[in-house]
């Protein structure tokens, strides 16, 4: 009664940001939300999984070229025809968009815009001609500074070249779970998108110690980085990054990284200036994981772990 309440009042007419994530919403509760807020400039509807085409409806009557940004993880029962008429309403003021399962007509349709903010995820229908189209240096018209491909099935070796050479100016990549990409995709990036600060690499069976190795000597800024489930690295990927290329380096993720030794661990621990935190993953041996923190904290407690979240050890 209380939740049928508050959506049947929800009156904020100069409302221009809305951030709502509700498993169980319901479209008709969102529809009168956004008819309710005809200025909307930001719409995040993450994990509403239940809306359909219904809830955003009242977008597709708003001005033209008002929306920034889109946002719709998990809501995959919209109709991929409505998306196309959302953005192609809405394609001079884009700028972010983040969106889960589209297909290739939607993807033609962002390409129309000038998006700075992309992220798809678990896409199975979208064609590796329609990346090709869309990635191609002569088509590239999006001045990406942060882009999200989670478990795209079609991305391969070809498109990370392409990405790499259209979109230099990347911030945030987030590569994970694409199990088609090899090594030398990796080793494009790493060479042309020199202004990473967040490298997201989860689960890349393709990712070596030579890629690593050259992500930490060409991108300087690098912040945070996930190599969980980089299942092929070794200590000698991270022994150069002792020397140079890390010193911004603030958080780092190898769970699952079973060939890494604790002495090499102690060593990011111990010479990275700017570490804060480094995941070892909940399958990592408790007792193990004391005794390394107990190697590092020998002449100062420094660190301690934090079980909470996944055997993580943090800076204090």
């Amino acid at each position: 009664m209380f939740e049928r309440q508050f959506f049947n009042s929800f009156q904020f007419p100069n409302l221009q940001h809305l951030e709502f994530s509700y498993a169980a919403a319901q479209d008709q509760a969102v529809a009168h939300m956004i008819s309710a807020s005809p200025h909307l400039r930001y719409v995040d509807l993450s994990h509403c999984y239940c809306l359909s085409t219904d809830a955003i409806s009242p977008l597709l009557s708003t001005p033209q070229n008002k929306l920034h940004t889109l946002i719709l993880y998990g809501c995959g029962k919209i109709s991929q025809d409505a998306l196309v008429t959302l953005i192609r309403r809405h394609r001079q003021s884009l700028r972010c968009l983040r969106l889960t399962d589209i297909n290739d007509e939607v993807l033609a349709a962002i390409q129309d815009c000038t998006i700075q903010d992309l992220g798809l995820e678990h896409c199975s229908n979208l064609s590796s001609a329609a990346l090709d189209k869309f990635f191609r240096k002569d088509q590239q018209t999006q001045p990406l500074i942060h882009l999200r491909m989670r478990d795209i099935h079609h991305l391969t070796t070809d498109h990370m070249d392409a990405i790499a050479k259209t979109s230099r100016h990347l911030e945030h990549f987030d590569l994970s779970e694409c199990s088609r990409v090899s090594d030398s995709g990796f080793i494009q990036l790493a060479k042309y998108c020199t202004d990473l600060q967040h490298l997201l690499l989860a689960y890349q069976a393709g990712v070596t110690d030579f890629a690593l190795q050259l992500f930490m000597r060409n991108c300087r800024q690098l912040k945070h980085v996930d190599l969980s489930g980089c299942r092929l690295l070794t200590d000698e990927a991270f022994r150069s990054s002792l020397q140079e290329g890390a010193e911004a380096l603030e958080s780092l993720n190898i769970s699952g990284l079973e060939e890494l030794s604790s002495e090499i661990i102690q060593e990011l621990l111990l010479r990275l200036p700017n570490i804060q935190e480094i995941s070892l993953g909940v399958a990592y041996d408790l007792a193990d994981a004391t005794y390394m923190l107990r190697q590092v904290n020998a002449d100062q407690v420094i660190f301690y772990i934090d079980v909470d979240k996944c055997h993580t050890i943090c800076r204090i």
